[in-house]
């Protein structure tokens, strides 16, 4: 999401009790990746330092994945679609070969060529709308051939990995997991620099490192869909990341329903089915893509897919409201 207070998930950091050579809390917070980016983490005095070079490297990683920015190298690889190959850096070429991975797992449920679709029912704007009446049946459909994933060329060459989309009008939208990429990236880097205990939060998606001084995890809250002062629940996170995709982050009413930025690539429609979906993972771009994967496919074909990973579970909240989860879910009662 593009504005901080869509914030999927609320960092809740209880304080610390004192313990022996207790490290300070150091935070930085401000907007970033179109949505609201912060950074958490316990050191030394040149931990400050540290996370201000954090936020250089998501924005750095941001600046190559951005498909809103006409600079970025996923711009370049959609302005080609249909041409030549584009010329990409390892960086882009690990994300986008991850981003098929997942999309391979979620039998194309994840689809970063989604744009096209994104575009036609107006979520491609700051302020989401569709101007006029609904697409039809023939133009949804013309516009989901422009939409296959696996219709990404990538190659590893001498003069470095390139990229090539086949067909004129097809378009990458990184918007699924662009944000995990970049907490993984901000958690790598923190890593590299010596931090033991740190928390990012990247819009919808949150990693941590290790406990904290007081040899606690992170306690992360996960917002209720339809109130969003409150939470659903509250999960502890250690070296892990948690994503949820809700249908509360970009929407708009037509004829009376609230219609979603998330497409399902198959049927080329918004989904009504889910409420949100929360995916705890290794890692920040596996929660990220996964979350949409199941928020598309819904509660019975995304809880069987979850519980085929190890390492990963998931919460879904219905249209209706019933909370479903998957077997590894920490917390078993849910109120909605």
């Amino acid at each position: 999401m593009r504005k901080w207070f869509f914030l999927i998930l609320i960092l809740i950091l209880t304080s610390a009790l004192p313990v022996a050579h207790a490290q300070e809390l150091y935070h930085k917070s401000g907007p970033l990746l179109h949505t609201f980016v912060e950074v958490k983490a316990y050191g030394d005095n040149s931990t400050r330092a540290i996370i201000d070079e954090t936020f250089r490297e998501m924005a750095r990683v941001n600046n190559l994945l951005n498909n809103y920015d006409p600079a970025s190298e996923i711009s370049a690889i959609n302005t080609a679609a249909g041409g030549k190959a584009v010329h990409i850096s390892p960086e882009t070429y690990v994300a986008l070969c991850d981003a098929k991975k997942y999309a391979d797992f979620s039998n194309g449920a994840f689809d970063f060529t989604v744009g096209p679709l994104i575009a036609l029912w107006g979520f491609n704007r700051e302020q989401p709308e569709l101007s006029g009446s609904d697409p039809d049946k023939k133009r949804i459909a013309q516009v989901c051939r422009m939409v296959d994933y696996r219709a990404l060329q990538m190659e590893k060459k001498p003069s470095g990995p390139t990229a090539r989309l086949k067909r004129t009008g097809m378009r990458i939208d990184t918007g699924a997991f662009g944000k995990g990429v970049s907490a993984d990236r901000a958690i790598l880097y923190l890593q590299e620099k010596g931090i033991q205990s740190a928390l990012v939060a990247a819009g919808g998606t949150i990693s941590a490192i290790g406990l904290k001084p007081d040899a606690k995890p992170w306690q992360i809250g996960i917002r209720h869909p339809r109130n969003l002062s409150s939470f659903l629940t509250i999960i502890a996170l250690r070296d892990q990341s948690v994503s949820t995709s809700g249908d509360y982050e970009k929407f708009y009413y037509k004829a009376g329903k609230r219609r979603t930025h998330i497409i399902d690539p198959r049927t080329g429609m918004p989904v009504s089915t889910v409420q949100s979906v929360t995916v705890i993972a290794p890692c920040g771009s596996a929660s990220d893509a996964l979350s949409t994967a199941l928020f598309v496919l819904g509660p019975d074909d995304g809880l069987k897919i979850i519980e085929k990973k190890e390492g990963f579970e998931a919460l879904i909240v219905t249209a209706s409201g019933e909370v479903v989860y998957s077997s590894g879910w920490p917390q078993k009662k849910i109120t909605y």
